[in-house]
C-alpha cells in the first residue's frame, strides 16, 4: 500500500514539474512543439482524407451505366449553360477593364484560388475549426479567405507545410464587416463567432445593427462582404440576418443572429484566396515566422 501512495505522489510531483516547465518554458520552444506534433499528424489525417474519397469513389464505380448516362447529359447541359455565361462575363471583364482604364480607377486587390479538401475538422472545436489538405508548401498564407462558390467560409488562422487551419464563420476567432440587405445607405455592420458547446448549434452574431433598419418583409435579409480590411472581396456572401432583431443593453444598436450560408457541417471542399500581393499584416506574419525558423 505505502509503495502505491508512494508511485501516486511521484505521479502527481512529475505532472506538476512537467506543467511548470512548459509554463516557464520559452514561446518559441512551445511554437516548435506544436509545429512538431501538427506535422506528425498530417500524414494520417491525409491517408484518412483520400480513404474517403478512395470509398466515395468505389460507390461512384458501382452505380449502373444508365445512371452514368443520365447524370453525363445532365451535365453536359450545365456545361453548355455555363460555356454561355463564361462569354457574358468576359465581356463584361473587358468593358470594366476599359471603363476603370477611362476612369483612372485603382484596380481591386487579386486572388489566387487554390482549392483544397478538408481532411478532418477539430475535435476540440467541431463547429470552429477544419483542417485542410494544403499548405505552406501550396502558397497558403496566413489570414487567407476560404469561401465555396461566392459564400464566405472562414479565415485561414495556421499554416503549416502540408496542412492548413480554418477558423469558420461560427469560431470566436472569427471577425468581418458587412452590409445588410436592404439598407439603402450602406451602413457597416460587425460579424463574429460566437463561442458553444461541442453538442450545441454553432452561430454568429451581427453587432452594431442600426436601429432604424427594417429587413425586407417575407424573406431573411442577406450579409455579405463589404471588402475593406483587405480581407474577403467585396460581395461575398456570408450568411443570412436571422428575424429575431433586438435591441442592445445601451438601447443605441441592434444585434442579430447569423445563420452561415452554408452547411458547414458538410464540407468536403473548398477554395482558398491568396491574394497576389501580399498585405503589410501578411508581410509580417511571415517576417515572425522566418524569425522563429
Amino acid at each position: 500500500m505505502d509503495k502505491n501512495r508512494q508511485g501516486a505522489k511521484a505521479s502527481y510531483v512529475a505532472f506538476f514539474v512537467f506543467v511548470a516547465l512548459w509554463i516557464l518554458a520559452p514561446s518559441f520552444v512551445r511554437m516548435g512543439t506544436r509545429e512538431a506534433f501538427v506535422e506528425f499528424q498530417a500524414p494520417a489525417l491525409h491517408l484518412v482524407a483520400k480513404g474517403r474519397d478512395l470509398a466515395r469513389f468505389w460507390e461512384l464505380k458501382s452505380k449502373s451505366s444508365e445512371e452514368l448516362a443520365a447524370a453525363s447529359r445532365d451535365l453536359a447541359r450545365i456545361n453548355a449553360a455555363l460555356e454561355l455565361k463564361v462569354r457574358t462575363l468576359e465581356d463584361i471583364r473587358q468593358e470594366n477593364i476599359r471603363l476603370r482604364e477611362l476612369a483612372r480607377y485603382t484596380a481591386p486587390r487579386e486572388f489566387l484560388t487554390i482549392v483544397a479538401r478538408v481532411a478532418s475538422r477539430d475535435s476540440s472545436s467541431w463547429w470552429h475549426r477544419i483542417i485542410l489538405r494544403k499548405g505552406r508548401s501550396d502558397g497558403i498564407r496566413p489570414g487567407c479567405p476560404v469561401v465555396f462558390s461566392d459564400r464566405v467560409i472562414g479565415k485561414v488562422s495556421l499554416v503549416h507545410l502540408n496542412t492548413c487551419e480554418v477558423d469558420l464563420v461560427t469560431s470566436p476567432n472569427f471577425r468581418c464587416t458587412a452590409y445588410l440587405e436592404g439598407d439603402e445607405q450602406g451602413r457597416i455592420v460587425l460579424v463574429s463567432g460566437l463561442p458553444a458547446n461541442s453538442l450545441g448549434t454553432a452561430r454568429a452574431k451581427i453587432a452594431v445593427i442600426p436601429t432604424d433598419y427594417v429587413a425586407p418583409a417575407g424573406q431573411s435579409a442577406k450579409v455579405v462582404t463589404t471588402g475593406m480590411g483587405g480581407v474577403f472581396p467585396a460581395g461575398l456572401t456570408i450568411g443570412t440576418l436571422d428575424s429575431n432583431i433586438r435591441t442592445t443593453q445601451e438601447g443605441n444598436f441592434k444585434e442579430g443572429t447569423l445563420q452561415p450560408s452554408r452547411n458547414l457541417f458538410s464540407l468536403q471542399e473548398v477554395s482558398v484566396l491568396v491574394p497576389i500581393h501580399p498585405a503589410a499584416g501578411e508581410i509580417l506574419l511571415e517576417k515572425r515566422y522566418e524569425d522563429f525558423q
